[in-house]
């Protein structure tokens, strides 16, 4: 049996929460969502199990994709955590800056099927 990993995930949209969550849970995954970044900082601050992967929709409200990245990646205790940057659409010059930054994988956002077959890679490392 494979082992359940917990995720976190940050996106402005209860929608894409809701179909996210769905996705991971489906493949045996557990889910903690946010809509916006500081919620998200405070969890992890507070955490008594840390994520094994962190979820960031891009151009969010209180704390963009960027200013968590770097908190999360500038922190001694959660720089190891992988970080999946989430979008409709990557710019080649925003994804050069994302990963540049520390930004592990980019998946775009797509309808619940594709999620589940984009997600599935992602869990196998």
């Amino acid at each position: 049996m494979k082992e359940s990993k917990l995720i976190f995930y940050l996106d402005k949209d209860n929608s894409d929460l809701y179909f996210t969550r769905k996705a991971i849970n489906s493949l045996g995954h557990r889910v903690n969502t946010f809509l916006n970044g500081y919620h998200l900082l405070q969890a992890l601050r507070n955490c008594t199990e840390q994520p094994d992967l962190i979820f960031l929709d891009i151009d969010m409200p209180i704390l963009n994709d960027e200013e968590i990245l770097n908190v999360i990646k500038n922190s001694d205790y959660f720089k190891h955590i992988p970080i999946v940057i989430v979008s409709v659409a990557y710019p080649k010059k925003l994804v050069r800056h994302l990963v540049k930054n520390g930004a592990n994988h980019l998946i775009k956002k797509t309808r619940y099927a594709e999620l589940k077959i984009a997600l599935a890679p992602i869990f196998l490392n």
